[in-house]
């Protein structure tokens, strides 16, 4: 008896290995789906260089100069270079002659200092940027200062160094914990929440359309003939859940390593590599949740006309979560309403991940959810596998959910 339950689980597994695989050559290899998701990666790298860009693009409150120096002057080069890492600018100098300063200044000279280090001549093209001006007479000043400290017996070196540190330390009243990274992490929880949401979309369709194209094309039944109903939506299910994982994985990656090549998120707290992961563990419980619905309900039906019927509120269901995550949890991750939500298998793989990009989420909590999830699933499998059972040999008009589930 054993013997014949184990031959029988083997045989299970083989047969749902064998539907699945034929999901992943048809849906993942083919020529769209290649084009399409490579059209996306390069969407979604092109969009994180442009962001890099522009939020690093210059805003012009510093600029880079290049100062020539006399050498009578060419003291006032620490002073210089002090003045200009106070204020987050790069000075770099340049010891010149006048004659080689006056040609330089129509090419890549901003100013060329002779004479006296005290009282110095600002040699410019056309008019002084006042920024550089500022500069140059807060290094003199600087010098100066340095020299009389020097002729009172103090240390000139240390002096420069206290001088150009010198300044109040701003500090705010806000809570810290809103800080400055709220930016980047309401833009990390975003685009994972989205990621998800376009998997989860994608792959409960693929599965709905594919139930009603065998039913269409009467494939179904000549598939029926020699695997079991269960079977058949299991190994549906386990295949269109590969291909949608790998599409989470690649478009993932294609977010993630360039803003990390880019340094986009250097500086803030925000663990891409943990948010990745339990992006993909959420998806993979949200898929089950589901594609369990999308295959079952999908066999009510018999025509491809007829499938939005089944699959508008379905994806209802994983709009509301999607749009109530976005408005509910950034402005406060660790109000009950929010805590209550994040445990509905439904809400659960769209607020916890960005619950914990923001830090409002406890390790129980999340274990807690996870655990409901499980234990939904199986109620899902049984109400599913019934509505499948019935519904994919029937033919004519779409089958109603109650008379299937009465079945």
């Amino acid at each position: 008896m054993s013997k014949r339950d184990s031959t029988g689980r083997n045989a299970t597994v083989a047969t749902i290995g064998m539907v699945a695989r034929r999901e992943v050559r048809t849906r993942f290899f083919t020529k769209s789906n290649i084009i399409s998701l490579a059209i996306m990666v390069v969407v979604i790298v092109a969009g994180i260089v442009v962001l890099d860009y522009f939020a690093n693009r210059d805003d012009g409150g510093a600029a880079d100069f290049t100062v020539g120096v006399e050498s009578s002057v060419a003291e006032l080069e620490p002073q210089l270079t002090a003045a200009g890492a106070a204020l987050g600018t790069t000075i770099e100098v340049e010891e010149l002659t006048r004659e080689d300063a006056e040609t330089r200044l129509t090419e890549d000279l901003d100013a060329f200092l002779g004479g006296d280090p005290a009282r110095p001549e600002m040699l410019v093209e056309d008019e002084a940027d006042q920024q550089l001006l500022g500069l140059v007479t807060s290094a003199v000043q600087a010098h100066v200062l340095a020299a009389q400290v020097s002729e009172l017996g103090g240390d000139p070196q240390s002096f420069n160094e206290a001088l150009a540190t010198a300044g109040p330390q701003v500090a705010s009243v806000e809570a810290e914990e809103e800080g400055d990274d709220f930016g980047p992490r309401y833009l990390v929880a975003m685009l994972a929440i989205s990621l998800l949401l376009f998997a989860l979309i994608g792959s409960g369709s693929l599965i709905a359309m594919g139930v009603v194209e065998e039913k269409t094309s009467r494939v179904v039944e000549i598939l029926l003939a020699t695997i079991r109903p269960s079977e058949l939506l299991a190994g549906k299910i386990l295949g269109i859940g590969i291909v949608g994982l790998a599409q989470v994985v690649i478009l993932g990656a294609a977010a993630a390593l360039p803003a990390w090549a880019t340094g986009l998120l250097d500086g803030f707290e925000v663990d891409l590599g943990g948010t990745m992961l339990l992006v993909l563990l959420w998806f993979l419980l949200g898929f089950i949740v589901f594609s369990l619905l999308f295959g079952g309900f999908a066999a009510l039906v018999s025509r491809q006309e007829e499938i939005g019927a089944v699959t508008t509120p379905l994806m209802f269901l994983m709009f509301v979560p999607f749009y109530l995550t976005i408005f509910m949890v950034p402005n406060d991750p660790d109000s009950t309403v929010v805590r209550i939500m994040s445990q509905v298998p439904f809400f659960s793989p769209f607020m916890m991940p960005v619950r914990n990009v923001f830090g409002g989420v406890a390790t129980w909590e999340m274990l807690l959810a996870i655990g409901i999830a499980l234990v939904t699933i199986p109620l899902l499998v049984w109400i599913a596998g019934r509505v499948y059972r019935r519904g994919v040999l029937h033919t004519g008009g779409r089958m109603k959910l109650t008379e299937a589930l009465r079945g």
